[in-house]
């Protein structure tokens, strides 16, 4: 990398609150073993309690052996380690999503039972830049890693991080680490974004090509969250959906004509979201715009629901 970086240790004495009892995410890799190694370097310095929790997801046969090492590792740190192993994942579920949800649901359980007080987990700046392609490959919302999810009480305490570095510091500090055969799999987009997308783009780009896709991601990140909270304001003066009603569909479009076409679909998913039961995505309220605007007369909003102008009736009406 070509732009000056700043040492793993210092960021950890930066972003890791003092007093804290931490549970870190370890599944044993690179990253989050120099995570579990440099807070324990750090420990004393801010006067922090260090836990690790591995979460065995029983997607491959050689998970129980990596649960194994971490619990060995853990050991001869003097580090708790709690093992959880998740259950068979349900047919119709996204692996991927599956996994995630179950990973802070096991690790969640963990900080309650135990009375632990911050998460943390390994993301650096190449996942940053990673998703951010992906993202951008997939059509989908710009969203990214952020460095604190309140929610869950989680910190990615080196999102500053480039990969590399943490590489260094492994080799500087021989961590053993065990390696997930899966990472070599290019049929993964994440890895054919890792292993052939980004090194083609420091190549023929510019070598600090992770750091300005991670700043990008990171300043993105912060216009979308000021663009949500104007849009949640506008929700508010509008009030919640109201179906067959004439005043809330008037006070609706007045409020939407207002607003540039960036918040307009927002505000539509802050109003609907809670109605369908999930994140409304943004093609979808995109469509509720044109049709709260009166473009058109009936939405398909999925699993066999929709809207429809009412016959006879300004309002709106809820099918399912």
């Amino acid at each position: 990398m070509a732009r000056r970086r700043q040492s793993i240790l210092t960021t950890l004495k930066q972003r890791i609150p003092k007093g804290e009892r931490v549970l870190v995410a370890l599944s044993g890799g690179k990253d989050s073993s120099v995570l579990l190694h440099g807070l324990l370097k750090v420990r004393r310095l801010l006067d922090i309690q260090v836990e690790a929790c591995h979460v065995d997801h029983g997607l491959r046969k050689e998970s129980g052996e990596d649960a194994a090492f971490v619990a060995t590792m853990c050991e001869k740190l003097g580090v708790v380690c709690h093992v959880v192993r998740l259950g068979k994942r349900p047919p119709q579920a996204n692996m991927e999503a599956w996994a995630r949800a179950e990973r802070y649901r096991a690790l969640k359980e963990v900080m309650e039972r135990e009375s632990l007080t911050l998460l943390v987990t390994a993301h650096n700046a190449n996942d940053v830049a990673e998703t951010l392609l992906m993202r951008l490959f997939a059509n989908k919302e710009l969203t990214t890693i952020e460095e604190s999810d309140q929610r869950r009480r989680c910190l990615r305490p080196l999102l500053g991080i480039a990969r590399e570095h943490i590489e260094e510091f492994v080799s500087e500090n021989r961590i053993p680490f065990v390696e997930d055969p899966s990472n070599a799999d290019t049929a993964m987009v994440r890895n054919r974004v890792r292993k052939k997308i980004l090194p083609l783009l420091e190549r023929e780009f510019d070598p600090s090509m992770v750091w300005i896709l991670s700043e990008r991601a990171q300043s993105l990140a912060a216009d979308c969250e000021a663009l949500q909270c104007v849009a949640e304001e506008a929700a508010c003066r509008i009030g919640a959906v109201e179906f067959r009603d004439r005043g809330w569909l008037e006070r609706c479009r007045t409020e939407l004509l207002s607003l540039p076409y960036a918040l307009k679909w927002r505000v539509a998913q802050v109003l609907f979201t809670p109605i369908l039961g999930h994140t409304v995505g943004e093609p979808r309220a995109r469509a509720l715009v044109s049709f709260l605007e009166g473009a058109q007369q009936s939405l398909d909003l999925g699993g066999g629901r929709g809207l429809e102008t009412v016959k006879g009736y300004p309002g709106i009406n809820l099918r399912s």
